[in-house]
C-alpha cells in the first residue's frame, strides 16, 4: 500500500512540476452582410476562460461563452443570447521567437434563447486555429481565426462550415 501512495505522491508531483494554470478571457465579433437578401449578421462574444498547461506542446480549458447575436433583413429577423460551456484541447505545433502556433479541439454544450422564443439546447464541435504571443512569463496574447465545425440546435437547425474570413477572437491570458 505505501509503495502505490508513494507513486502517485510522484506521478503528481511529476505532472505538477510541469504544470501550469492560466485564466483569461477573449472577445469576438462577426459581422456579415449580404446584398441577395439585404440581411446583416453581428455577433459579439465574450467568453472568461481557464486552462491547465500539461507539457510545451498541449493544454486543456474550458470557456465560458455568452454570445448576442442580431440577424436583421431578408429572410430573418431575429436576436439571440446563447450562454455555451466548451472544454477544449490545445496542440501547439510551431515556435517562432515569442509566438507559438497552435490548434484548439473544441466541444460546446449550451443553451440559445431567440428573442420571444423558448430557449433551446445547442451543442457544437470543431477546430480552430490561432496564434500565443509570449509579452512575459505571466501574460500571454491570444487570437484565433475562424474554424471548422458542427453545430446543432434542438428542434431548429443543422450547420456544418468553413469560417475564415471574419471571424476573430482576441484574448489575453495570466499564467499562475
Amino acid at each position: 500500500m505505501k509503495k502505490i501512495i508513494l507513486s502517485a505522491i510522484v506521478a503528481v508531483c511529476a505532472i505538477s512540476a510541469n504544470a501550469q494554470i492560466w485564466a483569461g478571457g477573449k472577445l469576438g465579433f462577426n459581422a456579415t452582410s449580404g446584398d441577395a437578401y439585404k440581411e446583416t449578421e453581428t455577433v459579439f462574444t465574450i467568453a472568461p476562460e481557464v486552462g491547465y498547461t500539461l507539457s510545451d506542446n498541449l493544454d486543456v480549458a474550458a470557456a465560458l461563452n455568452f454570445t448576442m447575436e442580431n440577424n436583421m433583413g431578408g429572410r430573418k429577423d431575429n436576436n439571440y443570447t446563447t450562454i455555451e460551456i466548451e472544454p477544449y484541447a490545445r496542440y501547439t505545433f510551431a515556435e517562432a521567437g515569442i509566438a507559438k502556433f497552435f490548434v484548439d479541439g473544441y466541444v460546446g454544450f449550451g443553451s440559445v434563447k431567440p428573442k420571444g422564443v423558448d430557449a433551446t439546447t445547442t451543442f457544437k464541435v470543431g477546430v480552430r486555429p490561432g496564434v500565443k504571443v509570449a509579452l512575459s512569463d505571466d501574460v500571454c496574447l491570444v487570437s484565433t481565426l475562424g474554424n471548422i465545425g458542427y453545430k446543432t440546435v434542438k428542434d431548429s437547425y443543422n450547420k456544418f462550415g468553413l469560417n475564415l474570413d471574419n471571424a476573430i477572437t482576441f484574448g489575453i491570458y495570466f499564467n499562475f
